[in-house]
């Protein structure tokens, strides 16, 4: 994952992505750390999944108080095993657990995806999931992953267009191409701290595995609100997109955070200019947190 806003990680967030053996950076002025699960080689409907979007562990902290405490968010991409371990882990370091659950169909190996928050000095909570991530295999799971075709051109070419259609930031590397953004109208609160996180706020599209035919693996997901989904549902589905799951990703936020995931096999401008249909009906209007 790319900077946002081209801002230098900090000190503190280079040795908080250290912890973590991610890559620190800023998005939306959070540090936000990332990696991919490298040796997990998952098939999703039929197609070689590598990319962020499908074996994704991303971290961040943001809002320090004066106790030296932020708010502390992190998931993972998990394999069924893994999981209860995983929990344990968390659980006796007083992580709050937040959500647990697939994000996408026809998935080989399994891929479930877990989310955990916390409010904690930084550096406690990233050694914390370290320990965590400790129970984790690093042995290679799934088709034992051949070399990358060597960089279609057709697809970089796609790249610029697919970006053009979504806008946000977009990224082209190893046959990957991927648009992020943020929906930072949403002001959301977790833990009762303000978040500008791109683990509470995303918006990523990503096509990857394209075949002479001109198809790839589509996929997709956003943060939406509950009176956004069931709207943004039938344009996919009028699309012939796979609704692939929607659910919480966090616990004790405001406004309620919905995320949806979705799929297809498509020509990479078609799935692009359907999605862009489906996004039309989100609000871009400054929501803020309900008194509750």
């Amino acid at each position: 994952m790319h900077n946002m806003n081209n801002m230098e990680p900090s000190e503190l967030c280079q040795e908080f992505a250290r912890i973590l053996g991610a890559t620190p950076s800023v998005i939306n002025g959070v540090c936000t750390a990332t990696r991919s699960r490298t040796n997990i080689h998952p098939v999703v409907l039929g197609r070689r999944a590598e990319s962020f979007m499908f074996v994704p562990q991303a971290f961040s902290f943001e809002n320090i108080g004066r106790d030296g405490r932020a708010l502390c968010l992190g998931e993972t991409v998990i394999l069924q095993d893994e999981i209860n371990p995983f929990i344990t882990r968390l659980r006796e370091d007083g992580i709050i657990v937040t959500a647990l659950h697939n994000h996408w169909l026809f998935d080989e190996p399994r891929l479930m995806y877990i989310h955990f928050e916390s409010i904690d000095e930084p550096l406690d909570f990233a050694r914390k999931v370290a320990d965590a991530l400790e129970v984790l295999t690093t042995r290679n799971m799934g088709r034992s992953s051949r070399a990358r075709q060597a960089t279609n051109r057709r697809a970089e070419e796609l790249c610029e267009e697919f970006h053009d259609i979504l806008g946000g930031m977009g990224t082209f590397e190893d046959g990957v191409c991927m648009v992020m953004n943020s929906r930072t109208n949403i002001m959301a609160r977790i833990l009762g701290r303000r978040t500008k996180s791109f683990l509470a706020l995303p918006q990523m599209f990503v096509f990857e595995s394209l075949t002479s035919d001109g198809r790839a693996l589509c996929s997709g997901e956003t943060v939406i609100l509950q009176e956004e989904l069931n709207p943004f549902i039938s344009i996919l589905r009028e699309h012939n997109i796979i609704v692939t799951a929607f659910h919480n990703h966090w616990l004790f936020e405001n406004p309620r955070l919905m995320y949806i995931h979705f799929e297809k096999i498509d020509r990479p401008l078609d799935f692009a200019r359907d999605v862009r249909d489906a996004l039309s009906v989100l609000t871009e209007r400054e929501i803020r947190p309900t008194n509750s």
